[in-house]
């Protein structure tokens, strides 16, 4: 089954990187608002769940500062460590202490899709009129993020080239969005070459239109739980084994001491030894797939889309 939504990735990783670590659960057994303090469990509090302890809901961190057995509730702080308090459903999955959660995994997960470029990026057209003589266009605005332009075509209309658009030479020339002469801004001139027009003429391009095709960054700073990352980022479906082998690797590698237990296994659940740097082994493994993963998606993505101007 394809597994293209951030929700599905999220879960895929979890499975993966907890698969060997048994994991303290309940449920909500009613809702909770976005603002209410005290949590209603489902089932008996477990012993991990205490003063102290982080809870894991959706994408949202919690705090537990005071637990009522008798009555299964959990006071706590809503919103923690710059998670965002959200509202929840009764039923919902409660994760005690868990060793990864799912807001560091989304934001693992927002962090390497924004460190793919330049190296990594989707193509997008669009078409631009010009008029008799046209030497140069600005792209709009809208395209000022643009990492570079693979190719200009034209289709004239003074040279009836209504179905063909042969590509044409040009050069693509970089400056502050307020120095060039124009109204779109975006800092980013197509020069045409002059040796594209009609004998006779100035050599410049007669009026009608050219598509230009460029590359372009994800851009990961919408994205959502819900966000589909081939229908709405451009994500390749083959480079979506190298955003969860970014994460794993951005987790399994991070240094600092986690909220509850960042160690190969949690030390309270442990039931055999792991010897020191057991974590950062796997991570180093991760990375060199990675590595190599990274390489192939980018070798791909130049052969088919060559750059020649940045």
């Amino acid at each position: 089954m394809a597994r293209d939504n951030v929700t599905q990735i999220i879960e895929r990783v979890r499975r993966s990187l907890a698969s060997t670590v048994r994991m303290e659960v309940n449920t909500l057994g009613a809702s909770l608002s976005a603002i209410e303090t005290t949590v209603q469990l489902t089932y008996a509090v477990s012993k991990s769940l205490r003063s102290g302890a982080v809870l894991s809901i959706g994408a949202e961190l919690l705090r537990v500062v005071a637990v009522d057995e008798l009555a299964k509730t959990a006071d706590v702080l809503r919103g923690w460590q710059d998670s965002t308090a959200e509202a929840h459903d009764s039923g919902d999955e409660v994760l005690i202490n868990p060793r990864f959660t799912r807001f560091d995994i989304f934001d693992a997960l927002t962090e390497e899709i924004d460190s793919w470029n330049p190296d990594l990026f989707y193509v997008t057209d669009v078409q631009m009129t010009t008029t008799d003589e046209t030497q140069a266009l600005e792209l709009a605005s809208t395209y000022a993020d643009a990492i570079g332009v693979m190719t200009v075509r034209r289709n004239w209309t003074a040279d009836q080239q209504t179905s063909v658009w042969p590509e044409i030479e040009f050069a693509l020339q970089r400056g502050s969005a307020a120095a060039w002469d124009a109204t779109t801004e975006s800092g980013l001139l197509i020069r045409l070459t002059p040796s594209v027009g009609h004998r006779g003429r100035s050599g410049y391009a007669n009026a009608g239109n050219l598509l230009v095709t460029m590359a372009r960054p994800f851009d990961a700073s919408a994205i959502t739980e819900a966000t589909d990352l081939i229908a709405d980022l451009g994500i390749e479906r083959s480079q979506l084994e190298l955003v969860e082998l970014g994460i794993k690797y951005r987790l399994l590698m991070d240094d600092e001491q986690g909220r509850s237990a960042r160690n190969a296994q949690d030390e309270p659940r442990r039931n055999e030894e792991v010897p020191p740097g057991a974590a950062q082994s796997i991570g180093q493994a991760t990375m060199q797939r990675y590595d190599r993963r990274r390489a192939q998606e980018i070798g791909k993505l130049r052969s088919r889309y060559p750059m020649r101007f940045w």
